[in-house]
């Protein structure tokens, strides 16, 4: 019975993942396509959350200062979350130098902190119809605000959601988070496509200023330390279900940090998956339980094999009808993040994410992880 289950499961996951592939290869498009039916004309709030990022944020500054967008159409909102650093002399050493306005905002003067706090108030203070906001650590490309404009305007979108990758730096450690977030990413996009989103990314996001009050911006979730990105996603979805858009450009692709070693990965995650029992959409929840399930399932199989439970022939279909499919999906993806030389770096990857998912499947009911240097219950 439990055999028959796990096959079932399998093919369920298989054709799931199969529609993923045909999706993405149907709508991502490479190279600078952009529509450039729309007027340059709509003013832009880029909001940056920052705490103690004095040695990342004057390269995010100078990306901002190439974009190919009216530098009199942009303002860049920075709020200061109690940074002990010198994120605030960096950004201060650098905006003279720019040809756009950038405010700095401290938290410690309205006695808040966090992200969500972050944006809100940067929100309040915004005079951009658009905001769009990425987080101090990216490095972003000159295409990377028209793309988002043209988005906006071109399909009347009420978010836009970008892909998100690693800054490559050689290490393997790098390597197979790259590939393990270009699965979260590109599943997250494809449902977004087909008008179903699920999941989005704080580093690469856009939404009108008058969206996000319409829909009382984080009200309901402000407890949540995480989610500033995902929970509002589902808000506007549920007010504009078929005016959620991936940004399917290439030069709308962020650049971020990987986590350095385990330990920050670890807590890093835990975050992410502290968000899992707060969903309210059933079927967001359902999906997080199906993909539990089946990787619990495939982790018990070498068991199953060994105990003559499952033949060979058996344990080698079931292996083969879970990783192929995602090695037809994530190469693709792969690619369109300029990540070709990764891709054979995709079956480590299968072998080790079932651990992957179990682990924080379990960690998500253990409340507590530190983030930023601080301590979340």
């Amino acid at each position: 019975m439990l055999i028959n289950i796990l096959l079932f499961l399998v093919a369920i996951y298989a054709l799931f993942t199969f529609t993923l592939a045909g999706i993405w290869l149907k709508k991502v498009t490479f190279g600078k396509r952009f529509m450039r039916k729309v007027p340059k004309d709509t003013t832009i709030s880029v909001l940056v959350a920052a705490r103690n990022e004095a040695l990342n944020i004057p390269y995010l500054l100078r990306d901002l200062a190439k974009q190919r967008y009216p530098k009199t159409l942009l303002e860049v909102i920075i709020i200061n979350d109690h940074s002990t650093d010198d994120t605030v002399f960096q950004i201060e050493n650098i905006r003279n130098e720019l040809d756009f306005p950038v405010h700095i905002i401290h938290l410690e003067e309205f006695d808040v902190r966090g992200k969500k706090n972050a944006i809100k108030i940067g929100i309040q203070k915004a005079q951009g119809e658009l905001i769009v906001c990425t987080d101090a650590d990216c490095r972003v490309g000159e295409f990377w605000l028209l793309g988002m404009q043209q988005l906006y305007k071109g399909q009347n979108a009420k978010l836009i959601s970008g892909g998100v990758t690693f800054i490559p730096n050689g290490r393997l450690w790098t390597i197979l988070q790259s590939v393990e977030f270009a699965s979260l990413v590109g599943s997250g996009a494809c449902a977004m496509m087909v008008g179903k989103p699920n999941m989005c990314n704080g580093a690469n996001i856009a939404y009108p200023k008058a969206v996000f009050e319409e829909v009382n911006g984080f009200e309901g979730n402000e407890h949540i330390a995480s989610g500033d990105d995902e929970f509002l996603m589902h808000k506007i979805a549920e007010k504009y279900p078929n005016q959620i858009v991936f940004a399917h450009f290439q030069p709308n692709i962020v650049f971020t940090q990987s986590q350095e070693n385990l330990r920050t990965f670890v807590q890093q995650r835990k975050r992410w998956a502290s968000k899992w029992n707060h969903y309210k959409d059933w079927k967001v929840t359902f999906l997080a339980i199906a993909i539990f399930t089946l990787n619990f399932g495939m982790l018990l199989s070498p068991f199953l094999w060994l105990k003559d439970d499952l033949t060979t022939s058996q344990f080698m279909v079931l292996w083969l009808v879970r990783c192929l499919p995602e090695y037809l999906f994530l190469a693709p993806v792969l690619s369109f993040f300029k990540k070709s030389p990764y891709i054979k770096y995709i079956p480590l990857v299968q072998i080790l994410y079932p651990f992957y998912v179990v682990f924080f499947g379990v960690s998500a009911w253990k409340k507590g992880y530190v983030w930023k240097g601080r301590r979340h219950f």
